[in-house]
């Protein structure tokens, strides 16, 4: 598990919520996701027509666009670039936990091909959760954040 998650995580861990077996996780290993993004009925052109899509194919490109609007504000403030933008996420929620929209209800034991008693998967909670991270960007709170240049750090090349 990497430093920059392990207060994220642990406090998961710790927190009470009904977990799978143990064997089936490595309490240890890196947590995932960090953050989530919106993946159902997204409406991009194609051939000059709306079409809605989801899943990664649209949570991927809106987060790559939140991460590359607070590159610019970092790069405003302090003329450097984020770099490696996940230690500045969890630090930015720490800090700051209205940079995200915590997302505390639901679960990701249903699969593709449905549910079943014998599916394991994790509930949602406060703060981050193995099933939206640290939850979804708040753009205009993360930008105030990031423009304000509070709690910056950078490591130097």
């Amino acid at each position: 598990m990497p430093s920059y998650q392990t207060a994220a995580c642990n406090a998961y861990l710790n927190s009470g919520v009904a977990l799978p077996p143990s064997s089936a996780f490595n309490k240890t290993g890196r947590g995932a996701p960090d953050i989530s993004g919106m993946g159902h009925n997204c409406v991009m052109v194609s051939g000059g027509q709306l079409e809605p899509v989801g899943g990664t194919s649209c949570a991927s490109p809106i987060i790559a666009s939140v991460l590359a609007l607070l590159n610019v504000a970092q790069i405003q403030v302090t003329g450097k670039p984020l770099g490696f933008a996940n230690p500045f996420l969890y630090q930015m929620a720490a800090a700051q936990p209205n940079t995200f929209n915590d997302i505390t209800v639901g679960d990701n034991k249903c699969t593709e091909q449905g549910c079943s008693p014998s599916c394991m998967g994790y509930l949602c909670a406060k703060g981050w959760d193995p099933v939206t991270g640290l939850g979804s960007p708040n753009f205009p709170n993360m930008w105030k954040y990031t423009e304000a240049g509070k709690h910056l750090k950078q490591k130097k090349n």
